[in-house]
């Protein structure tokens, strides 16, 4: 394995609207709102790390890969958990449940993992709790629903750090920033935009800003990164030119960590026993192949700090970065006809890849992913070139 850069920016390198928010006061409702790239997790884990010393400072990501890839970010040893497990916990502990009177006590449920918010907020007007010092700093703010902060808000927190982005709602149940700025009570002055994308390369971004949907914003601006690899479409009809391409990529600088990501469940598990398989002798040792789902209960074997290649979900790659990433394309879906999910979704695969970004698509089969695709001719009104280039393997 080769040592990569991943560390924090120190606070002196941050701009200055990160710099605005870093400073806000420690206690308030705040939120932040940028496109990927834009520093809105940096500044989060700053806030994070200035305040975690009182204890009542919870970090929360939006899944457990997130979490991981934050913790070994920090230096410091602030609880940092995924926002769903963080809330069962605090109602396990609040009611006092224990496996004698799980049954009574267990959180109430529409379904599997879905919490019933009106039951818990009833639940929570009895307990009288006040937790009006506890601070939560909240990532990827956008995709938790109204009544997640409903429950809390009953609870008497005071003091969110919410950063947000509306665009990358990617779950069933979701906030949109109208409904976060006015749960919150959030007036202009506590709402901090951040516009410069620091990731991407700038054919990248053209790629990504192409399924942005948020009509009550302007586009993310344009990084000022540019680069001759403009993302690649390539059709292929066998499986081999896929691995064959993932592993030269990564043995041409083991330094680099590439993404692989997949629509479904098996086609992870597929892809990352055939990139581990690959017997061909290369210049340089075979890559450390990591993948995570959610059966692993939140133990992510992922070092995102040295090369390798990572095999995920596009769900788990959510505030994710890599160097280049890879979109296998077959058995995307539209769900219900909502042709905007799909897009966002694919803006925030899109969004993760720093310097390099392929997508692969079978020639053999049509792919509903075709209709939200940039055209063989469409070229940026930014720029001029193209979007998208196309070539057969």
């Amino acid at each position: 394995m080769a040592k990569r850069i991943f560390s924090l920016p120190r606070i002196d390198e941050l701009t200055d609207d990160q710099k605005k928010a870093y400073r806000l006061p420690k206690y308030g409702q705040y939120m932040i709102v940028g496109s990927p790239g834009t520093g809105k997790s940096v500044v989060a884990l700053h806030r994070t790390e200035k305040f975690f010393e009182n204890k009542e400072c919870f970090f929360l990501t939006f899944n457990h890969v997130l979490s991981t890839a934050t913790k070994q970010l920090s230096t410091s040893d602030f609880d940092c958990q995924t926002a769903m497990s963080w809330f069962y916990d605090l109602y396990w502990k609040l009611v006092e449940g224990t496996y004698l009177n799980f049954d009574n006590m267990k959180m109430p449920e529409r379904a599997p993992h879905k919490p019933d918010y009106e039951q818990v907020v009833e639940k929570y007007k009895d307990l009288k709790k006040d937790f009006n010092n506890h601070q939560l700093v909240i990532d990827e703010g956008q995709d938790l629903p109204e009544g997640w902060y409903d429950c809390l808000i009953e609870l008497g927190f005071e003091n969110f750090f919410v950063v947000a982005d509306q665009n990358q709602q990617i779950t069933e149940e979701h906030s949109s920033r109208k409904v976060l700025q006015a749960l919150l009570g959030l007036e202009k002055k506590d709402v901090i935009e951040l516009k410069e994308n620091w990731r991407n390369t700038a054919p990248i971004a053209v790629f990504a800003n192409y399924f942005f949907t948020d009509k009550s914003s302007p586009k993310p601006k344009l990084p000022d990164r540019p680069s001759a690899d403009i993302p690649i479409l390539f059709d292929y009809r066998t499986i081999d030119k896929i691995s064959e391409m993932i592993l030269g990529e990564y043995d041409r600088d083991p330094s680099k960590l590439i993404g692989l990501v997949v629509p479904t469940e098996n086609k992870r598990e597929w892809y990352a026993r055939k990139l581990v398989n690959d017997q061909i002798a290369r210049s340089n040792p075979q890559p450390v192949i990591s993948t995570y789902h959610y059966s692993q209960k939140g133990k992510v074997n992922i070092d995102f700090s040295y090369g390798g290649i990572v095999v995920l979900n596009d769900k788990s790659v959510k505030g994710i970065e890599f160097d280049t990433v890879f979109i296998i394309l077959d058995d995307f879906k539209m769900i219900n006809n909502d042709i905007e999910s799909l897009k966002k979704r694919f803006y925030v695969m899109a969004s993760r890849a720093r310097e390099k970004l392929f997508l692969f698509k079978n020639s053999k089969f049509d792919n509903i992913v075709d209709e939200i695709l940039p055209g063989p001719v469409e070229r940026s009104d930014k720029t001029g070139e193209e979007i998208l280039k196309r070539r057969k393997i």
